[in-house]
């Protein structure tokens, strides 16, 4: 049976080391132990990469994965598809709200467009000149992140 050090998993997976290190650490990626400390994985942990990372793009929970992982080791394919079922209807469901909160923020962003393209008032900005909005989407307020700039050192 071929094994890997990390660094080798991680190229022949296209995982950075620190992926790997982290998935150890979750529960999701076992590694064995070198008599001097190094990480060595099996074959298998090539496969279980691709699944951790094919439900990673499904959006499921490191949680999710772990007990999907359990399940898989039993070597039973049906048990596992009966397990992603409810979980991947549950993301389309989820998927499915977003896209309604989207569109009706794309909505929103539209009217703002529309009465931005009018003329604009003389002088000064003021409380009917469009720049300002209190129109929230009908699905709801769209959470915003807002992040800052990186400071830059100055010297």
């Amino acid at each position: 049976m071929r094994t890997y050090r990390i660094s080798q998993l991680a190229e022949r997976c296209g995982v950075p080391a620190t992926t790997l290190r982290f998935y150890e650490d979750a529960g999701l990626l076992p590694a064995e132990r070198t008599p001097s400390g190094y990480r060595i994985y099996g074959e298998d942990a090539v496969e279980r990469l691709a699944f951790i990372s094919s439900a990673k793009l499904l959006g499921l929970a490191l949680e999710e994965i772990r007990d999907l992982l359990d399940v898989r080791e039993e070597g039973v394919c049906a048990s596992v598809r009966a397990r992603m079922l409810p979980l991947i209807a549950s993301r389309i469901q989820d998927t499915d709200g977003r896209v309604a909160e989207l569109r009706a923020f794309s909505d929103c962003l539209a009217d703002v467009h529309t009465a931005l393209s009018g003329p604009a008032p003389e002088g000064g900005c003021g409380p009917d000149c469009g720049c300002t909005t209190t129109t929230v989407p009908a699905a709801g307020p769209v959470p915003v992140t807002l992040t800052h700039p990186p400071r830059t050192q100055t010297g």
